[in-house]
């Protein structure tokens, strides 16, 4: 009984999931692509939730698990969706440091099953750019926000509500080419209370190719999940993101997704502060 109960779990899991992949492009898209490409394989069993009263804690975690020389801070009011990358995942990736990457959901698919590419433009170098930060990973610069409004999209979220993704990835230290200041022209303003402004965003090395593949085994940089953050309102009126308005932030749908007309969002959010 327990084990039918297990498995029915796990399919729901499963279902959700096919259902989020709908965002990033249609089914059909994505079963042709994966006739040529390896199979996104997921391990619902690493599933996370992170909110108090599911997976929560405060500072670096210190549980034991070597994850490199970088800490490691609680993604709060995310939702982590696990991919299988490997038997004996923590022994091939000891020492690989946690990092997060936001993406617009119509590149969503080709990251997962090609990889990752080089920045065209870069202020720190030439690399791969990823960041220790949830938060900072979000801005609709990097993260697309994205309103619920189909029947479909409403079997896993509900209409109405807003939601973004980042990838989950992990890297070893030796190929982190460089730690340097956010480019969002924030300047003093706090990002993250984790993580200084400073220090926020990772240039890992692309291995002098066009696309890093997760599949290589002798790749930089591998994807290990999909976090997603589902709010009842824009999630530029939550308090963790109050940032944004002190950093760059603009209508322009090549740069900044935010599903909404900045200067009304911005109004939005000033009246809920008064």
């Amino acid at each position: 009984m327990i084990c039918h109960k297990l498995q029915d779990k796990l399919q729901q899991e499963l279902a959700k999931m096919k259902i989020f992949f709908m965002f990033m492009g249609p089914i059909k898209s994505l079963l042709k692509i994966q006739k040529y490409r390896a199979e996104i394989k997921l391990n619902p069993r690493y599933n996370r939730i992170y909110a108090r009263g599911h997976i929560y804690w405060c500072g670096a975690l210190n549980d034991g698990l070597d994850r490199g020389n970088q800490p490691y801070y609680c993604p709060i009011g995310w939702q982590r969706w696990s991919f299988y990358v490997t038997e004996n995942f923590y022994e091939k990736f000891n020492g690989w440091c946690i990092c997060y990457h936001g993406t617009k959901f119509s590149s969503g698919l080709s990251i997962l099953l090609s990889g990752l590419k080089p920045a065209e433009i870069y202020a720190h170098g030439a690399g791969i750019y990823v960041t220790p930060s949830i938060n900072y990973a979000c801005h609709p610069r990097y993260a697309e926000v994205k309103l619920i409004q189909s029947s479909a999209q409403e079997k896993f979220f509900k209409s109405g509500e807003y939601v973004q993704f980042v990838l989950e990835c992990r890297v070893h230290p030796n190929n982190i080419n460089n730690i340097a200041s956010e480019t969002l022209k924030a300047g003093s303003t706090e990002i993250d209370s984790n993580i200084t402004n400073d220090i926020i965003e990772w240039v890992i090395n692309h291995q002098n190719k066009t696309v890093v593949d997760f599949n290589d085994p002798e790749s930089s940089i591998v994807c290990t999940g999909l976090l997603t953050r589902v709010t009842d309102d824009h999630p530029g009126l939550l308090r963790e993101s109050q940032w944004w308005y002190k950093s760059h932030l603009c209508n322009d749908p090549i740069c900044c997704l935010l599903d909404i007309d900045r200067h009304y969002l911005q109004q939005k959010n000033q009246r809920r502060d008064t």
